[in-house]
């Protein structure tokens, strides 16, 4: 069933590229003038702002009583406002965004909040959008038969805790939208108590976890892809007693550290309609996004995606679709401007020390393959990869900290496929240095002691799409002209576009902490999941598959289920392709071939009993790595393996062997994988087996809890956090009774 990009387009060969005729492209690439490491790495609070003004605005923290427990308050809107991201654009960027209301600070990504575990949060949340289109809104993906979304106001918002342990009523799923004038989504609900003005909605965070680099974002059903690439998101940052144990032992240098946000966009250039004629939403300077879907056929090599009416079998579309929609999603959005904080290409300046950087993939689609590299002494402002930077000692990801700290050396390039010849295909398993998907997070040391003086380059290798890349998608000083196929000129030296050029690190000389013990580091993060260190009681729950140390594996405790769910992808009634999740239970499609894949309005098929234990073993049937996002749960991976295809195609369930050939194991995860996740890798071909408990989050006595109108349960979701993915339709819902 793997069978799209098929060595792709972006493999027709450099030599072929300037014989193809030029035409005008529905893709546009940013301004070719911005130059790299002109501007500094914005930081929280406007003591940390750049030369240009740029910072992470914290929001203002009140205090409020909720059932009769007291919380801390935040008092927040969501509006439209324009910010200069580079001097090089040719004007402000237009943005949506949070902002704090009694401050008035519009920033991109404004809004930060840091919370401590068992202080609980509330959120008031004002709309404050006007019913238009910053970016183009596609208004044929993800509706119902009773309520469409081209029925629905472009305005419409809600906010997910991502990676939060919230009850549903303030989880923030799709069916939870509010637009300002009051007009709701079927399972739109405030906290229970409150009874905020039409346009408003609150939030109850119990803050009933353990410290990590949280973020919160828009959600809001069929337009969470164009909301969060508009700029609706910003982070949270959980704090805990042992993370302040660490930093009070000095074995991490500070409880906030960097926080990093990886970003790709693409920003309109001055020629817009010379690169895309039909674009109208926004100047020079402002967000681009695609809004044509570029059909790959027989005779259309060029195009960026497969067409189902010239697939193999074709897709039968039904009566009055064989025409794709004037602004049409698109599998996946690529950019090609590399952002962090907001800021294109930024230089962070340190001492020679240790410190900690906080880095979250908020890309769209694009994973980021990390090293840190020495910048290079013969073309300034480049990486020489050749010469490994000071290591990267991970001591955490989304789901809190690690057991154990996971060392990437650097000088690990991303490994090639070798059976593509293109050099375009990843190995998905790796080896890696540090591979981060969109929305998970790496909490990492860097100790710099004794390079005072010197520079190193951030540095991203990862092809995208993950694994299967289009070399489009590509940019970096030495690609090719690829003008001649949609793509972009060739980067020029020292400037975008660039998305192997994350940031620069400057070292300069001050007081800063030598690396701490890793030796008792291990032994503290190892105590934080089993009896807790000097009197505080361990942070993270245990793990739930225990180690076999005979088999070297992880190993599913008896009677827990393992249940099958599958990741699929198919073309839907436009012809377009579709990934959706699914069981095992198959379907045919509009290609008369077996699928298993559900879209997100159908009955859940995740209905469980609170405090149960499951395992779920996902087959990927795609061509993609789906970074699978789960709501309420943290979960503990198990393993991968690879799975055996019956003659039609079809998974083998039950039926793999591990990474090596290994009938009936799994290959351990990754170092950097083995505590909780919340966000887990499904590699195309493999079976992934993951763990959790649905355990629901204890409300105030005086709270009541409600269930779900449109499911009669807790209602929540999991779903691919490739965002275009989500929303077409790769999302299924999750309810808890």
């Amino acid at each position: 069933m793997i069978s799209r990009r098929q060595l792709l387009k972006s493999g027709i060969a450099a030599g072929t590229l300037l014989s193809l005729s030029r035409r005008a492209f529905p893709f546009a690439q940013s301004p070719t003038n911005i130059r790299k490491f002109l501007i500094s790495l914005p930081g929280l609070g406007p003591s940390a702002a750049n030369e240009i003004g740029q910072y992470l605005p914290l929001a203002a923290k009140g205090s409020a009583t909720v059932a009769g427990q007291t919380v801390d308050a935040y008092n927040l809107g969501v509006a439209r406002f324009s910010e200069l991201m580079h001097p090089d654009l040719p004007g402000a960027t237009g943005f949506y965004g949070y902002y704090d209301i009694a401050t008035r600070d519009h920033k991109y990504l404004g809004g930060v909040i840091v919370a401590t575990r068992g202080m609980p949060v509330m959120f008031t949340v004002a709309n404050k959008l006007a019913d238009a289109e910053l970016i183009p809104i596609d208004p044929t993906i993800m509706g119902s038969a009773t309520q469409t979304v081209g029925q629905l106001p472009k305005n419409r918002i809600v906010t997910h805790l991502h990676g939060g342990f919230t009850p549903w009523f303030s989880d923030g799923t799709p069916f939870q939208w509010y637009t300002p004038d009051g007009v709701t989504g079927v399972s739109f609900h405030t906290v229970p108590g409150t009874n905020p003005p039409p346009g408003t909605a609150t939030y109850y965070y119990p803050m009933q976890q353990s410290a990590r680099l949280a973020w919160y974002h828009d959600h809001a059903m069929g337009i969470t892809r164009t909301n969060a690439y508009a700029g609706i998101a910003s982070a949270l940052i959980i704090t805990d007693e042992f993370e302040s144990y660490l930093v009070s032992n000095a074995l991490v240098p500070d409880l906030i550290g960097i926080p990093c946000v990886i970003q790709d966009k693409s920003f309109v250039p001055m020629d817009i309609y010379a690169q895309d004629p039909t674009w109208k939403w926004g100047g020079p300077g402002n967000l681009w996004y695609p809004h044509v879907y570029e059909v790959s056929t027989a005779t259309n090599p060029k195009g960026r995606w497969d067409y189902g009416p010239d697939a193999e079998p074709p897709a039968q579309l039904p009566p009055g679709h064989g025409t794709l929609p004037r602004v049409s999603c698109v599998p996946e959005a690529f950019f090609d401007t590399t952002l962090v904080n907001g800021a294109p290409y930024p230089v962070v300046n340190v001492t020679d020390g240790t410190f900690r950087f906080r880095l979250l993939n908020g890309s769209q689609a694009r994973f980021w393959h990390l090293n840190l590299y020495a910048e290079s002494s013969v073309f300034a402002g480049e990486a020489d990869t050749s010469a490994p930077g000071p290591t990267l000692y991970q001591i955490g990801t989304e789901g809190g900290f690690l057991p154990a700290v996971a060392v990437h050396p650097n000088g690990i390039p991303c490994p090639k496929d070798p059976s593509d010849p293109t050099g375009n295909t990843a190995l998905p398993d790796g080896p890696f240095n540090l591979l981060i998907a969109p929305a998970e997070r790496a909490d990492l040391l860097i100790d710099f002691t004794g390079c005072a003086g010197r520079s190193f380059i951030l540095y991203n290798d990862a092809p995208a799409p993950f694994p299967g890349g289009d070399s489009r998608n590509d940019y970096y000083y030495g690609d090719m002209d690829q003008t001649a196929i949609g793509g972009a000129p060739a980067t020029r030296l020292g400037h975008g576009p660039n998305t192997r050029t994350v940031m620069k690190i400057v070292i300069g000389r001050g007081a800063a902490g030598a690396l701490p013990s890793i030796r008792r580091l291990n032994e503290a993060l190892a105590a934080n999941f089993t009896c807790g260190v000097s009197g505080i009681p361990a942070q993270q729950p245990p793990l739930l598959a225990p180690w076999d140390p005979v088999r070297k594996e992880f190993v599913v405790p008896r009677g827990v289920k393992i249940l099958n769910k599958t990741l699929n992808e198919d073309f839907d009634d436009y012809g377009r392709l579709l990934q959706r999740g699914g069981t095992d239970t198959p379907f045919t499609n509009n290609q008369g071939l077996t699928t298993y894949g559900r879209d997100y309005v159908s009955a859940a098929t995740e209905v469980v009993s609170a405090s149960e234990i499951q395992a779920w073993d996902f087959y990927n049937t795609t061509g993609d790595t789906h970074p699978w996002h789960f709501h309420l749960v943290n979960v503990q991976v198990v393993g991968r393996g690879i799975y055996a295809i019956n003659a039609d195609g079809t998974p083998r369930f039950g039926s793999f062997t591990d990474l090596s050939g290994k009938p009936g194991r799994l290959t351990p995860p990754d170092l950097n994988e083995q505590g909780w996740k919340e966000t887990v890798r499904m590699n195309p071909g493999e079976v992934t087996r993951v763990i959790m408990k649905f355990d629901l989050p204890k409300l105030p006595a005086a709270m009541d809890d409600p269930k779900s109108p449109r499911t009669g349960g807790h209602e929540y979701v999991h779903h691919c956090h490739i965002l275009e993915h989500e929303e077409h339709d790769m999302m299924r819902p999750l309810v808890v009774e």
